[in-house]
């Protein structure tokens, strides 16, 4: 028996056809869309996931447009130049350098151009196309609109000073903000919980304070600089998914400043209550509870080999986690749906392995606050406690337990070009020999000895 059902559209009709031999056979469910510009159709099997169908999103209505807007916003809509590696989308496909064909790679860089500015959007197949009118610069346009005389864009498209140094720098305010914002958000919550003797709240409560922080400032950053805020985060992508090193640095200064942002803002609000706090136990205010809300430390009864893999193994479960989610050949996510997770995750992260050294699992998170209660006159041990943790605990530790959650997520899971694990042997060899030659660039090593590593990388071309 054969069934067919026709379901409307607004612009093609989606068959779905199920045949259906007998009790013993098993059944085939294919979905059948027409191929674009012709109209073919072609057979997609369907896939069934805990995470739901694998069929296209419905159909969804852009947004409204005024007939003005583009002319006063002229970079809106236009397309991205490079790729983002956003903690709320699936991540990009890059080709590292040691991977790239170079003829191939030379080709594309002659052929392609950095898109107009004024040039118009072309809307994706399953996207509507957003109407509004061409730009009309005719006199009986601006007999209509007189302030557009006065109101004109430079040759790069921008109205004034701050619009183009904003365009320049939009990725590291962008991590910076939301660094500071879920920061402000988790250091405030702890203050309140431990100023207060736990009549505010609670170590359970916490988590989901810190979680939900962290979700919104993905929310607010992502689409821009991708929202990563932690720099373990920002250097897994770099060494695994591509990111580009040379952004990794500015990244990781944004989010450093983003955290002492977020510890003076904590601190300047809750100065009072961590007084009051002080006064009430006769201690100073770096002995006082606030130092828990501000600094993460081992429990005094933790030994430090303990401490230490703490914070690897919470952050190796972090990043692995994002790139699974950030992996749209595994089961991603709905639209939108990423940084709640994520939120979710920090959240079980800060429940599960926060007890014992304060679940820091972010560099950034810590020396921001620490930085600042220096500054408060909190005194330098600070710096030097439990064998100066700052340094092994928040950063070292947690950048190699990134660094190894991926690397685990990759040699169990993911099949992406991008990741060095699934590089060709002679192209691993490759991509190794291009990094030293540009390394002796950078350190304007001798002549003759780069020239050595570009004949070693033509042999392995060959």
């Amino acid at each position: 028996m054969r069934s067919t059902v026709c379901l409307p559209s607004i612009t093609t009709a989606c068959l779905i056809s199920t045949d259906v031999q007998s009790p013993n056979c098993q059944s085939h469910e294919t979905i059948q869309q027409p191929s674009q510009g012709h109209g073919a159709i072609s057979n997609t099997p369907q896939q069934y996931s805990l995470t739901g169908s694998n069929r296209p999103p419905p159909y969804q209505r852009g947004a409204y447009l005024h007939p003005d807007y583009m002319h006063y916003n002229p970079h809106y809509g236009q397309p991205q130049n490079a790729p983002i590696w956003s903690l709320a989308q699936p991540l990009p496909h890059v080709m590292r350098s040691g991977m790239k064909n170079k003829d191939r790679d030379d080709q594309t860089t002659a052929t392609d151009k950095r898109p107009n500015a004024h040039q118009e959007k072309v809307p994706a197949a399953d996207e509507p196309p957003t109407e509004h009118p061409p730009h009309n610069d005719d006199l009986k346009a601006k007999k209509k609109h007189p302030e557009a005389r006065v109101a004109q864009p430079d040759e790069r498209g921008f109205f004034n000073k701050w619009g183009e140094i904003r365009h320049q720098f939009r990725e590291p305010l962008a991590e910076w903000l939301g660094t500071t914002i879920a920061m402000t958000l988790g250091l405030c919550a702890g203050l309140q919980t431990y100023t207060s003797q736990n009549q505010a709240g609670s170590f359970p409560s916490l988590a989901p304070a810190w979680g939900f922080a962290f979700m919104i400032a993905i929310y607010m950053a992502g689409g821009v600089s991708g929202g990563h805020l932690n720099p373990a985060i920002t250097i897994s992508m770099s060494v695994w998914r591509g990111f580009p090193a040379r952004k990794c640095m500015v990244y990781v200064a944004a989010q450093l400043g983003g955290g002492i942002t977020a510890g003076g803002i904590a601190y300047a609000l809750y100065r009072d209550a961590i007084v009051d706090s002080a006064l009430a136990n006769h201690v100073t205010q770096g002995e006082s509870l606030a130092r828990q809300a501000l600094l993460t430390a081992p429990k005094d009864f933790v030994h430090p080999v303990t401490a230490f893999f703490n914070e690897f193994v919470g952050t190796a479960i972090l990043v692995g986690t994002i790139m699974a989610l950030g992996d749209d050949t595994n089961a991603p996510p709905g639209a939108g749906m990423q940084a709640f997770i994520l939120g979710i995750l920090i959240s079980v992260l800060v429940l599960a392995l926060g007890y014992n050294t304060g679940g820091c699992f972010n560099g950034a998170r810590d020396f921001g606050p620490r930085l600042v209660a220096l500054m408060a006159g909190w005194g330098g041990q600070v710096f030097r406690e439990k064998h100066a943790w700052w340094i092994w605990g928040p950063w070292a530790a947690d950048i190699s337990g990134g660094l190894c959650g991926t690397f685990i997520y990759d040699l169990a899971i993911f099949t992406g070009a991008e990741s060095p694990i699934n590089y060709p042997r002679r192209r691993r060899k490759r991509a190794l020999l291009i990094k030293e030659k540009n390394l002796m660039h950078k350190l304007r090593f001798g002549r003759r000895k780069i020239r050595d590593v570009e004949r070693a990388v033509r042999e392995v071309e060959q």
